[in-house]
């Protein structure tokens, strides 16, 4: 079962029972964003107590997650309360406020009755696409699932980019082993449309494009664990800056969707973008506040042709399309979406 909340999600507006049980947090725009999260902790649990009264608690594994980190702000330059601290950016970047989002994983079979070892951190490199062959090993699931090809132009191409973790998240949960991960880099993305792409790889993050130099992100002072914790600064989400070009960069991010529906770009892939470059090391630069590019020239470049390699294959990658609700193409292709781009109703 897929169960996708559309909470926390502007429109930011909470029942007033959610927000009470936030009354401690001051900042209004925080607390409204905490109160939705309330909401969906509760479907959450409502789904988790059904389980557990069928017996199926135990026999069930849950995955948490996200799609992207907070957003900030709406084009109108109406705050919304949301916090990526301590990392950079947020939803609509490629830095690690946008695409790196907390999520877990509950193995109830790969527990054994009194081990102390029963809940552990993975540090591993993630993508969204690593899931389905993780599932299917998790579950058991006939594993001609994750062998077959699709046929693109003249060549025959793996079925899946996705790797399968559960190997590792078995080793983690046994202490006699040391775990190893299996990805050893992930594409962040390739989207001339946006003139923006990004790719780590071991500890180091290159981004590409219009994302090397645009305003439109939450910058945090470099700060220790220490301050991390402190409850001030989680809850009313005030130790940062946001630029004072954000409301604008977010008006140009919604009218380059619009623009390109109306006018495709004949060139989707990495040489038609702008060659602006950024590099951080996340070993110890996780606010991204540091760019290394101009001493690492070899380690740049290196990153980069990898994300060339990407660009440049065989099959091209599916140009996007943004439809209205009433377009009547989308409704004869049976595409549909839920948002209208050129309205502010909801």
């Amino acid at each position: 079962m897929v169960m996708s909340y559309q909470n926390p999600h502007a429109p930011i507006t909470p029942m007033d029972e959610d927000v009470a049980q936030n009354e401690d947090i001051e900042n209004e725009n925080r607390r409204k964003m905490a109160a939705m999260i309330t909401s969906l902790d509760y479907g959450v649990g409502r789904i988790t107590s059904a389980l557990e009264k069928t017996h199926q608690l135990n026999n069930t594994i849950i995955i948490f997650l996200s799609d992207n980190g907070g957003h900030l702000m709406m084009p109108s330059g109406e705050s919304l309360g949301s916090s990526n601290l301590p990392f950079r950016g947020a939803k609509c970047t490629l830095y690690e406020g946008g695409v790196r989002t907390p999520a877990f994983i509950k193995i109830p079979h790969l527990i054994t009755p009194g081990q102390v070892n029963s809940s552990v951190k993975y540090d591993g490199l993630f993508h969204i696409s690593d899931w389905f062959p993780t599932i299917v090993s998790l579950a058991q699931l006939d594993p001609r699932l994750l062998k077959k090809e699709l046929q693109f132009q003249d060549d025959k191409k793996p079925y899946l980019d996705g790797i399968d973790h559960s190997e590792t998240f078995k080793q983690l949960l046994d202490e006699t082993q040391k775990a190893e991960a299996p990805r050893d880099h992930v594409v962040l993305d390739i989207d001339p449309v946006f003139n923006q792409a990004a790719i780590i790889k071991g500890k180091y993050k290159l981004i590409v494009g219009k994302a090397a130099f645009m305003d439109f992100d939450q910058v945090y002072p470099l700060i220790d664990d220490n301050s991390i914790q402190n409850e001030d600064i989680v809850v009313n989400a005030s130790y940062y800056k946001i630029s004072p070009n954000i409301s604008q960069q977010m008006r140009a991010y919604a009218e380059t969707q619009t623009k390109y529906a109306a006018d495709p770009l004949k060139c989707l892939n990495l040489d038609c973008m702008t060659k602006d470059k950024l590099l951080f090391d996340l070993s110890w630069d996780v606010t991204e506040s540091n760019d290394l590019s101009w001493r690492f020239s070899a380690e740049t470049d290196e990153l980069y042709e990898t994300l060339r390699t990407y660009s440049n294959r065989n099959h091209k990658p599916v140009e996007p399309k943004f439809f209205e609700d009433q377009n009547e193409e989308a409704k004869k292709d049976d595409v549909w979406t839920p948002w209208l781009l050129n309205s502010t109703e909801v």
